[in-house]
């Protein structure tokens, strides 16, 4: 369970940055994190830390302004304190564990740092505060090592660096990694995503937003995106400190697939019932003596849109003046039982109140509220309107109605009130237009004529793309779906149907298919959600690198239900380890232990990316893995636990011979299917829609590629971000490059983040993907694994990983020497420059490389007949190829030289034999003729 929101008040804030060096590389960008860091922090929105207790410390002279306030900071908080740093991350050579922080004049040469702080200088501080929670932001290089136990051999000397009673610790990257900050991005990696969920918030049915809600939603993002991954150390469920409001929470959500799947093909839209609808959303605007300045409407769960007028006058300020951001004003819901009160502070003037729009965020939630429906005002001429507001006189408020005209030339859209009913004028100020015919709020009402029969709305989508209301990112980029995302997984019907069915029915389901193909996310977001629905628990089995036993031992014991993180569910987990590891028969009493804490109703254990385990040296802990479910599952005769895992086809090469689980196998989407793909998670989006054509551009561009899903994804996160107010457009889709575009981009992004021994690898993996085509064109060229050596093998799953490369299994294959490696898009041999460089300078040697294999197979068509081995030039010009490039050819095409060296070897041997036999055969011949003359 989360702990409550940490009190603003009584906490403590120090953000420290530096992004300008004098012998490192700067980091502009650091300076952005610090001042949108410190205004979110201090939102009342968000977590609202009065200003007078942050301090923000940029560039600081050095060690001892930094250590004297993180020890003034940590001397004052008494509930939580937050430390931040943002910079350049150092190793000493002498002692490589230990983390350095860099200040601005920090140098650094073979021997030793200079002017850098050692973290465990701050740690010292921290962790003498009497604040009760600690928390720790690390945004630099290598900066796990402030974490305990990295590094195999050297953990002893790290043991404890982040053990602090009550701290969580979350570092921008591994103990080994670089941080990132892009050229031309504003904030850096990893303070980007966070500033993002803070602001936006992580959807889902919990008010406050946890570090560990934080750090999960961080994490995937980032991976999404092929960027360093943050790690998290938490001590004493410091994981569950709580220091932002969730922006995103929705309050007692049904499970959102099930009902997709059930609803009519003829139902109505959601939110069909505008008395409804207004009734849970529509506020007054109170001024300070109680009068009735004007009207607004819930927009999300806690945010007020109105207009700035409605504001300044509820306020009692001039006109044109934005009021300070601690400013209040008092609500209430008019048609709401007992017209609930609240108030909005944290007020938001988009464009610095030029469109007449004001947000005014809440504390939290009202009971019974809910935001309204918006569409688009497109196509929405001559469409049946009404609204409703407070004229002068009017107590309890009093409806209009009207026509929708279009848009004019100020962009505001125009509504024709009827000429024998209401007027519009003071008092409908901020209410809602309902669109009867779409369903929902197309505007806002900003002004109206004298005569109150022509009125001007600003357009919903002015309202939902604004400072005050980022709606969340409909497409998932790379990463996969989460469970929070269900309604947004569309184009899978058949397949969820039968994966839910199987699982249904069998303790053990596997889910195999191509990179790419969307494994996780069918589970993820369609397949668990499902299993919830029917009343089963589910619970990820997390490996990583652990002891099967011990992963699975771990899940159990929370799967019983034992609080985290305890020291009675840490004993259990060891118990239930030392039982999965013993001989014989897992004991009666643990199946009667789940029966007991799950009341029959049945347990889900879910299991990612096995091939993640396959790829190690030693592919032993898969085999075990299902060896300890199989034992299970013969003591859970009443089938109370299931297992459904995913993983990509080489997952099948090390399944054990018996008790196999049931394998369904996941193919791409049909051109239909990947169409409604795109199109309906943007249909979620309040008045956002594509530009006329765009999907079917889109489809066309990703063609036939066997990564086409990841590419599509990948490409419309790109358009989300080049959005324009109302529309996803056709100009911001040429201007990331289209589909293969954006993928060359996010391919030079991955590449730049290899190890040191990789980038030679992928070169020779990627050429040998391809081969030359027509004029100066390459086309791929699918390879099967065993044609590679070892090394290229693990670097192919590697870029899986990445998307670039796609691993696959023609159906009724059974052996890893059958699995393919392919380009995820041809077009990366044109779009990506450093690949297509690659290409150029290897032009030669490829066709070189296909004439020989084109001859090989020639060769192996007839049998391998000694006739079409290679000729005594041909030979010298492989031998040539191979002295210059040994590891470019592949090893069936070595095995094809070989043997026609061999060959040519043994003719040669019988030339030399046929001479010397032909000569002594003469030299006896000429004998014989002398004798005879003689």
């Amino acid at each position: 369970m989360t702990d409550a929101l940490s009190d603003a008040d009584t906490s403590n804030v120090v953000l420290i940055g530096c992004y300008g060096f004098t012998a490192l590389e700067d980091l502009p960008a650091v300076r952005d994190n610090l001042i949108r860091l410190r205004k979110v922090l201090t939102d009342v929105g968000v977590w609202g830390v009065p200003g007078d207790r942050v301090e923000v410390l940029e560039q600081p002279s050095g060690e001892g302004q930094v250590v004297a306030a993180v020890k003034r900071a940590a001397a004052e908080a008494s509930d939580t304190l937050f430390v931040y740093y943002a910079g350049h991350g150092l190793l000493d050579p002498e002692d490589s564990n230990d983390l350095y922080l860099a200040l601005p004049e920090s140098c650094k040469d073979d021997h030793h740092i200079d002017s850098a702080i050692r973290y465990d200088t701050l740690k010292r501080y921290i962790r003498s505060s009497r604040a009760r929670r600690k928390v720790v932001l690390l945004d630099c290089c290598y900066s796990a090592r402030a974490m305990a136990g990295a590094m195999g051999s050297g953990a002893a000397n790290l043991v404890h660096k982040a053990d602090v009673d009550g701290t969580c610790l979350i570092a921008a990257a591994r103990e080994t990694a670089l941080a990132l900050a892009v050229p031309g991005e504003k904030y850096t990696a990893f303070t980007g995503v966070l500033l993002e969920f803070l602001e936006r918030g992580v959807e889902g049915p919990q008010e406050l937003l946890s570090m560990s809600m934080l750090y999960d939603a961080m994490r995937s993002r980032l991976k999404g995106a092929s960027r360093p991954e943050p790690q998290m150390n938490s001590r004493n469920a410091a994981a569950q400190i709580c220091i932002a409001r969730n922006r995103a929470y929705v309050p007692e959500r049904p499970p959102l697939l099930p009902a997709r799947r059930e609803r009519r093909s003829d139902a109505k839209p959601l939110g069909h019932d505008p008395m409804s609808d207004l009734k849970s959303s529509l506020v007054r605007v109170l001024s300070v003596t109680g009068e009735v300045v004007g009207v607004g409407f819930l927009i999300s769960a806690d945010v007020v849109c109105t207009c700035a007028y409605v504001v300044q006058h509820a306020l009692g300020v001039p006109p044109h003046t934005e009021p300070l951001p601690d400013t209040h004003v008092d609500l209430d819901f008019p048609l709401l039982d007992g017209r609930p009160r609240a108030r909005g502070g944290g007020t938001s003037w988009p464009d610095g109140g030029a469109k007449n729009l004001a947000g005014l965020r809440l504390g939290a939630q009202v009971l019974g509220t809910r935001p309204v429906p918006m569409v688009d005002e497109s196509g929405m001429w001559g469409h049946p309107c009404h609204t409703f507001g407070y004229p002068a006189g009017s107590e309890h408020g009093q409806w209009a109605a009207g026509v929708l005209r279009a848009l004019q030339g100020s962009g505001l859209l125009q509504m024709e009130v009827n000429a024998s009913g209401t007027t519009i004028g003071p008092g409908y100020g901020g209410a809602p237009v309902w669109d009867e015919l779409l369903g929902g709020v197309v505007g806002m009402v900003v002004t109206a004529e004298r005569r109150g029969h022509t009125v001007y709305l600003l357009p919903s989508a002015d309202l939902v793309d604004s400072l005050m209301l980022r709606p969340p990112c409909p497409f998932p980029g790379l990463a996969a779906f989460s469970e929070s995302q269900a309604e947004l997984f569309q184009g899978r019907e058949a397949d969820i149907d039968r994966v839910y069915a199987t699982v249904s029915r069998q303790p053990s389901t596997l889910v195999v298919g191509p990179s790419g193909s969307g494994k996780t996310s069918l589970l993820r977001a369609a397949v668990l959600p499902l299993l919830r629905a029917d009343g089963l628990g589910v619970t990820s089995v997390q490996l990583a690198g652990t002891p099967p036993a011990v992963a699975l031992a771990r899940t159990l014991a929370d799967v019983l239900r034992l609080r985290p993180g305890s020291a009675e569910r840490l004993h259990l987990a060891e118990e239930l380890e030392s039982l999965l590891e013993a001989d014989g028969d897992v004991s009666a009493d643990l199946h009667d232990r789940f029966l007991d804490r799950l009341g029959g109703t049945g347990h889900v254990l879910f299991v990612d990316q096995l091939e993640e385990e396959c790829t190690r040296q030693d592919p032993e802990p898969v085999r075990h893995l299902f060896r300890l479910l199989d034992r299970l599952f013969e003591a859970d005769q009443d089938n109370v636990l299931k297992v459904v895992a995913a993983g990509r086809p080489e997952v099948l090469d090390v399944l054990p011979n018996s008790e196999p689980p049931t394998v369904q196998f996941l193919a791409s989407l049909n051109a239909n299917d990947l169409k409604q793909a795109i199109t309906a998670p943007l249909a979620t989006v309040p008045a956002l829609r594509f530009e006329p054509g765009l999907p079917d551009r889109i489809l066309a561009d990703a063609g036939e590629a066997p990564g086409r899903m990841s590419l599509v994804q990948h490409v419309l996160t790109e358009l989300w971000d080049r959005r324009t107010p109302s529309t996803l457009t056709h100009d911001a889709y040429n201007s990331c490059g289209g589909v293969a575009g954006a993928f060359a981009v996010h391919a030079e992004r991955m590449f730049l983040l290899l190890p040191e021994d990789q980038p030679e690898r992928v070169r020779r993996l990627l050429v040998h993907l391809t081969r030359p085509g027509d004029g100066e064109a390459f086309v791929c060229r699918p390879v099967r694994t065993a044609e590679l050596a070892p090394e290229l093998v693990v670097t192919a799953r590697m870029l899986a990983g990445a998307r670039l490369v796609v691993l696959s299994r023609p159906s009724g294959s059974a052996g890893r020497a059958d699995e393919i490696v392919e380009l995820a898009h041809e077009a990366l041999t044109r779009q990506w420059p450093r690949l297509k460089e690659w290409l150029t300078e290897s032009r030669e040697a490829r066709l070189w490389h296909e004439a020989l294999r084109t001859q090989r197979e020639r060769w192996e068509r007839q049998q391998c007949g000694p006739a079409y081995l290679l000729t005594r030039p041909e030979l010298a010009e492989a031998h040539r190829r191979l002295a210059a490039d040994p590891e470019g050819i592949s090893a069936d095409d070595l095995d094809y030289i070989l043997r026609s060296g061999r060959r040519a070897r043994r003719r040669a041997c019988w030339r030399t034999t046929a001479f010397w036999t032909l000569a002594v055969l003469a030299a006896a011949a000429g004998a014989a003729v002398l004798k005879l003359v003689i």
